[in-house]
């Protein structure tokens, strides 16, 4: 009988060593998936209890004052937790801070067997989002009312780990004893359960949803598409008859989503489209917020793919839009079509597990360790449960990206017809899936990527919907554009002989090679050490040469600067490049041959042994000639017509260097090479106008001499009603005041705003250089009340920000680049966005000035041209964070007051939805936001006479 003690502890803070001590303790006793014994106290910590461990636990100095010491409450510990599991939710804490507890009361530590309830969700759960204890609780419907409690967080985890023993004892037998080989590798103490588990399974337990192959255990292989003579399609069904049958009668599409509302612009939007799609032309749309656009693309799309027998291709922006589509919008048009739609999701190849090299990784893994060892724990119970093999659905054990891509699909994978997982594999079966598809879901980057290979992986097609088109141009350019960096080449180089080590190569090749190839690799071995230096030597050179006269920093912070091939400076770097180039070369032949020889020598010995380490040296070599192929491109022949820059982190070793290069007009090359072989096209966004015009986005895409109609939707959302626009007066201009100055009055408004709206604030900004220093002000004038995240600071994951922002209920989030589109935070979350500037472009980002400089030349504004529209568009982005649904409803405020002291700044409100700006001192602006949320029946009335209503007549 096994026996489990599932332990939390509430402690002063981290670290025993520093003075913190335990305020709470708190287990459960479990036998037999029942719990025995519960046990529970405050413990008298014989210290303060710090105000942000106040805040989190409610656990106050009152609760503990006449609580027992720890050493009193030890000897039941040690008595309970004799012969049994220690059990608790990142253990390696909770354990570490019991047995330090536990020598300091004069008492030995705990040493059985131990159970990391995050290791073991990770593994048995890998597509879950958050491994977080109150995450988990609620995918599980469990009841966790106090998080940070140690007794409720111990009730938690019981039901945890109870779910997750009932996951393991419900895999396939194959996947059991794979988990056994990998047990070892783990934290938790899993390998005797394992075995017991395993003896336990019943061999003729129906497992006809599982296909057992090679040692692996798969899901069953589900049939991938919709036979055509089974979608229930009528050619006499007619659109328009849909719309006023289903869209237009409520009635009707209240019984299939509940609260439906009709919305004309949906309507609208899907009737421009079909009569496009009719015309064979470029449509344009751009579809306010809350028009319901992806069904309004879906929906004449589904008609047109069943009327013609030909695919519609739908790209997006992002991988996260392809997987909203799928998941939301998929399900959505089946219920309310009368016919049945075929739809594929298409990703690039690296997004999908390659069988084989997982096979071989779990076979010999040359590399092994925790984290690698984690992940294959998660694939093999992942696999048992996916139909796609695609990387987003799985909750990867952090910084494991290099073992993905030594696991992912690539041009090696499937090279050769008698690969025994052909049949199994996950790529060719999303692209057999898309072969039988209506509609075809992908993203802009593969779209283009497939322009550049020729079109390989995306079927024919000739009708494409482009959504979030307003970012068509900037994709288009990183598409055709190179990046290299240091470290990726120099892991490549690690791997392949450049480590201080005699056996580089995996599974002991070298103990069954011949004199020659063993001559080989020696050689191999001292290229790739004199090629390393060179390498390394060639970076500090491009630190010194842009860390002299820099650009100044990016927006996201780094440092950068233009490549000038006439600087004499340029010309040592050149020399150093040269020098790289013959090594590179040299060294690429050496593992060419090496492969070749090895590969014909393998044939010769009996059994597969070194063959793992030939496929693995095979896409080793490719990678190798992929970054040669850059290196080449970027520092030894540069394009006309191009932009060649370099990126440098301001901390991190001097290497931390990126060479990129782009196209600086991508318009031309649109035309040709895309948009001219497609018949109709029809690309939508929330943002395309610049005052009420298409103009700008027709000439970045190079769409000027195509046929083009075009359509504004306006949102269905009360924006007068919703949304409260205010300017205050009695802010600076930073070209008056200066940059500290204003970073500092932007912090007190920002503060006087958050008392009033009690946090639920988004602040957004246009360099991480203002965020970080702004951030820095707020810091020192806030309680432990509010909680401020800013990026950059914390992390830099935009999901792991919004995720953290969601959980506490006064919280400010300051945010660059990348929040100013794509965060949704529908609800009361959010109430509040604060623009600390305008967010025109920083003047030193390399494309944009190389953009600006070529309009200069020919004589046109780059700021009327390009700077211009470009912030409006991205102005019109930061606005729409506020308002995701018809219920929202909150203020934006606008630090910045160029928009109302310049003639450029009618142009900014021009853009936006009919919303009334309010111009007033911050004293009667705070009146007014404390009217707005607090008594919106007076927002109006009688206490906003100092605010000058603005609103634009033209």
């Amino acid at each position: 009988m096994e026996r489990f003690v599932v332990l939390d502890v509430e402690t002063t803070g981290v670290a025993f060593s520093r003075g913190d001590r335990i305020i709470q303790l708190a287990y459960a006793v479990v036998e037999n998936d029942k719990v025995i014994n519960r046990y529970s106290t405050y413990i008298n910590p014989e210290r303060s209890i710090p105000a942000f461990i106040k805040s989190l636990t409610n656990i106050s100095e009152e609760d503990v004052i006449d609580a027992p010491y720890f050493g009193d409450v030890a000897p039941k510990l040690l008595e309970d937790l004799s012969h049994s599991y220690f059990v608790a939710h990142n253990a390696e804490f909770d354990l570490g801070f019991i047995n330090e507890a536990l020598v300091d009361a004069g008492y030995s530590p705990f040493t059985g067997p131990m159970l990391d309830t995050v290791e073991l969700a990770r593994i048995t759960f890998p597509t879950e989002e958050s491994f977080r204890l109150s995450r988990l609780a609620e995918s599980f419907n469990m009841d966790h009312e106090n998080p940070h409690r140690a007794d409720s967080d111990v009730e938690a985890t019981t039901h945890l780990l109870s779910e997750i023993f009932r996951t393991f004892s419900e895999l396939p037998l194959l996947t059991l004893q794979q988990l056994e080989k990998l047990s070892g590798k783990l934290k938790s103490d899993l390998g005797s359960l394992l075995l017991t588990w395993i003896q336990n399974k019943n061999l003729t337990a129906d497992e006809a949803h599982i296909d057992s192959f090679q040692g692996i255990a798969l899901r069953h292989d589900q049939k991938v598409y919709v036979e055509d003579g089974l979608t229930g399609y009528d050619e006499s069904m007619n659109i328009d008859d849909f719309l006023s049958s289903t869209l237009g009668n409520s009635e009707k599409m209240n019984t299939i989503i509940p609260a439906y509302e009709t919305r004309q612009g949906q309507i609208e939007m899907i009737t421009f489209i079909d009569d496009i799609l009719s015309k064979d032309c470029v449509g344009l749309v751009e579809a306010g917020t809350g028009t319901g656009k992806t069904l309004a693309y879906l929906i004449p799309s589904a008609f047109y793919a069943k009327k013609t027998g030909e695919p519609v291709v739908v790209s997006t922006e992002t991988i996260q839009l392809q997987e909203q589509i799928i998941k939301n919008e998929i399900p959505t048009l089946q219920k309310i079509l009368p016919f049945q739609v075929n739809t594929a999701l298409l990703k690039g190849r690296s997004h999908y597990l390659c069988l084989q090299k997982f096979e071989n990784m779990l076979r010999n893994d040359p590399f092994d360790s925790y984290d690698r060892s984690l992940s294959k724990a998660q694939i093999l119970i992942w696999l048992t449960k996916t139909v796609t093999g695609d990387v987003e659905e799985l909750s990867l054990a952090s910084g494991n990206s290099r073992f993905w891509q030594e696991v992912a699909s690539d041009s090696s994978s499937c090279s050769s017809p008698s690969c025994p997982w052909f049949s199994r594999c996950f790529y060719q079966r999303a692209k057999k899936k898309s072969r039988h598809a209506d509609i075809i879901i992908t993203n802009h980057s593969l779209l283009f990527s497939d322009v550049m290979v020729d079109h390989q992986v995306i079927p024919s097609y000739s009708t494409l919907i482009i959504d979030e088109a307003h970012h068509l141009e900037e994709t288009a350019t990183k598409q055709f554009g190179d990046r290299l960096d240091y470290l990726t080449l120099i892991q490549l180089l690690n791997d392949a002989g450049g480590r201080e080590k005699d056996d580089w190569l995996p599974d002991r090749l070298s103990q069954i090679l011949d004199k020659n190839l063993l001559e080989q690799t020696s050689e191999i071995e001292e290229y790739a050490k004199l090629f390393r230096q060179e390498w390394n030597d060639l970076f500090l050179l491009l630190n010194q040469y842009v860390t002299k006269g820099t650009n100044g920093k990016n927006e996201t912070g780094r440092l950068s600067k233009i490549i000038h091939n006439e600087e004499t400076v340029w010309k040592n770097v050149e020399e150093a490049a040269k020098r790289c180039n013959q090594l590179f070369k040299t060294y690429l032949s050496r593992i060419s041959s090496f492969v070749r020889e090895l590969e014909t020598f393998l044939e010769t010995q009996k059994g597969n042994k070194g063959q793992i380490a030939l496929e693995w040296l095979a896409t080793m070599k490719s990678q190798l000639e992929h970054q040669y192929e850059m290196f080449h491109h970027l520092l030894l022949y540069q394009e006309e017509g191009s932009i060649y820059w370099l990126e440098v982190e301001t901390k991190g070793p001097k290497q931390s260097i990126s060479v990129q290069g782009c196209p600086i007009h991508v318009a031309e090359k649109l035309a040709d090479a895309f948009f001219s072989k497609k018949e109709r096209v029809i690309l939508t966004s929330a943002t395309l106008t610049v005052n009420n015009k298409f103009d700008y986005v027709m000439d970045r895409l190079g769409l000027k001499d195509f046929q083009v109609e075009t359509k504004q939707v306006d949102s269905p959302f009360s924006w007068d009603d919703q949304v409260s626009f205010m300017v205050p007066d009695d802010m600076p201009l930073i070209q008056e005041v200066g940059e500290e100055a204003y970073i500092e009055a932007a912090a007190i408004q920002i503060y006087r705003i958050a008392q009033v709206t009690k946090g639920k604030m988004l602040v957004l900004f246009t360099s991480y250089d203002m965020l970080k220093r702004t951030y820095h002000q707020l810091k020192n004038m806030f309680d432990e009340t509010f909680m401020l995240i800013a990026q950059g600071v914390q992390t830099k994951s935009r999901s792991k920000l919004t995720k953290n922002f969601q959980q506490f209920d006064q919280a400010i989030l300051l945010g660059t680049s990348s929040f100013w589109e794509g965060v949704d935070i529908p609800g009361d979350d959010l109430s509040a966005i604060v623009m600390a500037r305008l967010p025109f472009s920083p003047p030193n980002d390399p494309v944009f000035k190389a953009r600006s400089d070529f309009l200069k030349e020919q004589g046109k504004s780059p700021f009327m041209q390009l700077a211009l529209p470009q912030a409006i568009l991205r102005f019109k982005q930061g606005f729409g964070r506020l308002i995701r649904r018809s219920t929202d409803r909150g203020i934006v405020v606008v630090l910045d007051r160029r928009i109302v002291t310049t003639k450029y700044g009618k142009l900014f409100t021009r853009s936006l939805p009919q919303v009334p700006m309010l111009e007033g001192p911050m004293s009667d602006l705070e009146e007014h936001i404390y009217q707005w949320f607090y008594d919106p029946s007076r927002n109006e009335e009688g206490n906003t006479e100092e605010l000058t209503n603005n609103v634009d007549d033209s």
